[in-house]
């Protein structure tokens, strides 16, 4: 059964003091009446498949506090929660609001329980203002990420060049892969960021990939070539291409040789690194939308899988296109493909959408990478080209060495993965 969704607004604001407050609303009923501690939470409110999680966040503070949120930037800060229970996605938005005169919608409920007296109670009996210290002891626990992830959003400056998640931002992430503090896939983290396949090859081979990339823009679109040291300059400012992504994968003469966590000592000075897109850099968006991202949903790796479909060879590198597969309800299969196809930088819109044997897929819960997902009644499967590709093509080419990173295991750029990003 796939998880529960609410969706909310964390308002925030500077008192005359220049102290961060949090806007947190308390639950009327008589089972909430004394209870403070842990007891607040956000303005939020559930919603179902095929709604607007951002409408249902703006039409939930309306109703619980009886007046539009205020005018400012919205921030989408991700979705929290763990997989399988009910998961939050949050927007910020700095502004003022007069918590004083709260007029919330009702709920009716019998109480006395079995007194057969039906009384009509406020969804929401008072809000206030509270420092983010203060706020930890009011929210729910369960929100607590909540408050990280607004803390690491102000202590980058509150720009929202990517969106974060979990009190991880993109440069956070890989301060966390660096330290081998995460060394699993990163589907969820940093929302709104883009991710990136590595693919390092010897400089007598890369300009053939490169040339293998613009020839199959879909699988392998270019997001830097890095023709010298470590750093990915453009797209990640202090990074190093060696240590910052969870899980590498060295070849040797086109054989998958050896995985590991740190690829300094495989390292060579004339290695030429190339990131290509990522399908988990437009998640967010769909996440926004309401659809399901179901890998995400249930912590663990996208599922992958080798095609019938060739890609247009360049010089020694050749072979078959790779897929990521996402199971969509029916009715939103038309959504989720105009969403990706909004992002090209990362793979764009499906492939393909359906029958898997028209791919070559003889059986979804046995994908070639990653890991099977469950699908629900009435919903297909659809296909986006995956950034596995160049590992295929690698394995003919037969180069002395390549080093890539491990399926579903991504570097994470500092680049916004907004409609159209490269």
């Amino acid at each position: 059964m796939a998880s529960k969704r609410s969706a909310g607004l964390i308002l925030h604001r500077r008192n005359a003091e220049g102290v961060v407050e949090v806007l947190l609303v308390h639950p009327g009923g008589p089972f909430w009446a004394n209870k403070d501690a842990h007891a607040w939470s956000i303005p939020k409110g559930e919603y179902v498949e095929g709604e607007d999680a951002e409408i249902v966040a703006l039409r939930e503070f309306e109703e619980e506090l009886g007046s539009p949120p205020p005018e400012g930037s919205r921030l989408f800060l991700g979705e929290f929660g763990p997989p399988g229970r009910k998961r939050i996605s949050a927007w910020l938005i700095e502004a003022d609001f007069d918590a004083t005169h709260v007029v919330s919608n009702t709920f009716e409920l019998e109480w006395p329980p079995g007194s057969g007296q039906v009384r009509q109670y406020p969804e929401v009996d008072k809000a206030a203002w509270w420092t983010i210290d203060s706020a930890r002891t009011k929210l729910h626990k369960g929100q607590l990420p909540l408050l990280d992830a607004l803390a690491e959003v102000l202590e980058d400056g509150g720009t929202g060049t990517c969106d974060t998640t979990g009190a991880v931002s993109a440069q956070r992430a890989r301060l966390l892969i660096r330290a081998g503090d995460h060394a699993g896939p990163t589907a969820h983290l940093a929302p709104g960021c883009v991710q990136a396949n590595l693919v390092v090859l010897p400089r007598t081979v890369a300009s053939d990939f490169v040339t293998f990339a613009a020839r199959n823009p879909k699988p392998c679109p270019i997001v830097e070539v890095v023709e010298q040291g470590t750093e990915a300059v453009r797209s990640a400012p202090g990074s190093d291409l060696r240590t910052d992504v969870p899980r590498y994968r060295l070849f040797v003469d086109g054989f998958h040789t050896a995985s590991a966590t740190d690829a300094t000592g495989w390292w060579r000075d004339d290695l030429v690194s190339v990131l290509l897109g990522c399908s988990f850099s437009f998640e967010a968006a769909l996440m926004r939308a309401g659809l399901p991202v179901r890998h995400v949903e249930q912590g663990c790796n996208v599922p992958m899988y080798i095609t019938n479909r060739r890609c247009e060879p360049a010089g020694d590198f050749a072979g078959p296109l790779v897929v990521s597969m996402r199971p969509m309800p029916a009715a939103m299969v038309e959504q989720a493909r105009h969403i990706t196809e909004g992002y090209p930088g990362a793979h764009g819109g499906p492939v393909h959408v359906g029958d898997p044997a028209e791919f070559g897929i003889a059986d979804l819960n046995a994908p070639d990478f990653g890991d099977p997902v469950d699908a629900h009644d009435g919903e297909v499967p659809m296909f986006w080209a995956c950034g596995v590709t160049p590992q295929l093509a690698i394995v003919n080419a037969r180069p002395e060495i390549a080093i890539t990173h491990e399926p579903g295991h991504m570097f994470i750029t500092d680049l916004p993965a907004g409609p159209q990003s490269a």
